[in-house]
């Protein structure tokens, strides 16, 4: 929680003077003193403590965070804060079209890029004079000033941190033209309309800015940090259900093996029984009935043959006597 005392300390409770007063403003002022209006921070506190979590949350589903300030006492908070975050910025100049048109401004940021790689490879590969160098140089410089922290910018963006909302006017309306959180610093003398975290703080004053931009920076590092540990952790437990689904798969290959081999196994034991069972029976003369029955047969058939043959030799005897018995009766005539 933000400590009282210290925004006091700092100075963030003193507003504007009393005619510049906007009058959307009037419920975030304690009183006035010297004709100076005093921001009330008991409501302070509670509003950077509501757009640090805000900006957490953003930076912990692994949006981006636009930080914007280019009033002097702005430009160097505003440029630790994006350097500690690795986020877009711009401290120098807004440029027209940055949220609402991006396509164009991409072409500056182009040309940069292409005018950037000249330089670097001009020691190896001379091929400017001396003029053109000078002149890509400060062509250089001034498109760092406008467009060198919006390069890396990425989509989508989750929020953008203004300081002064008069100063950055146009920042806040495209902003809200598009359809972005805006977190805000704003004075007794700015519109709150169209901010979305209104922080009611002394904008002018660099010690205050200062501390209020390290606070919301620090909550965005807190939540980059889940980020990593959130997407750690699903990496992780991807890589487990991964190693899971191999495990069972390999489980699932040794099982069905298994299986095959527990059927093949069963297949073997059932023909052995059958051979097992087979051969028994053979033994007892079922298979070795057949070359009995066989030589059995043939030798009814043989016996049967001897039986005609017998037959047909006892019908010749008697045909063979009368035969002889007429030749020896011839023979006895004859004699």
């Amino acid at each position: 929680m933000v400590d009282f005392r210290e925004l006091v300390r700092l100075g963030a409770h003193f507003g504007h003077i009393k005619r510049r007063l906007h009058p959307k403003m009037n419920r975030y002022i304690w009183g006035v003193k010297n004709d100076v209006h005093l921001i009330d921070v008991s409501k302070t506190a509670p509003l950077i403590e509501r757009a640090a979590k805000f900006l957490e949350s953003v930076a912990a589903d692994g949006k981006t965070i636009l930080w914007v300030g280019t009033k002097k006492p702005a430009q160097l908070a505003i440029f630790e804060a994006s350097q500690k975050l690795k986020m877009p910025y711009v401290n120098h100049r807004w440029i027209g079209g940055t949220l609402s048109n991006f396509s164009q401004v991409k072409k500056s940021v182009t040309k940069l890029l292409h005018y950037q790689d000249i330089l670097e490879k001009s020691e190896k590969f001379p091929l400017y004079t001396k003029k053109e160098m000078n002149s890509i140089s400060k062509m250089v410089d001034r498109l760092k000033k406008n467009i060198g922290g919006i390069k890396d910018l990425t989509w989508p963006i989750g929020a953008v941190v203004l300081v002064d909302v008069i100063k950055e006017g146009s920042a806040m309306r495209e902003a809200h033209t598009v359809g972005i959180p805006v977190i805000a610093l704003v004075d007794t003398n700015s519109d709150p309309s169209l901010v979305d975290h209104v922080i009611p703080v002394n904008d002018d004053s660099a010690r205050v800015v200062t501390f209020v931009i390290d606070y919301l920076s620090e909550a965005s590092l807190r939540g980059q940090k889940n980020a990593k540990e959130v997407a750690k952790k699903a990496k992780e437990k991807a890589a487990a259900e991964i190693q899971e689904k191999k495990l069972k798969a390999k489980g699932a290959a040794e099982k069905k093996t298994a299986e095959k081999k527990e059927v093949k196994k069963v297949i073997g034991k059932k023909e052995t029984k059958k051979a097992v069972e087979k051969k028994p029976v053979a033994q007892k003369g079922v298979a070795a009935k057949a070359p009995v029955k066989k030589a059995v047969e043939k030798k009814e058939v043989s016996d049967k043959k001897e039986v005609k043959k017998a037959e047909v030799k006892k019908e010749e005897e008697p045909v063979a006597e009368e035969k002889g018995g007429v030749k020896s009766e011839q023979k006895k005539a004859a004699e």
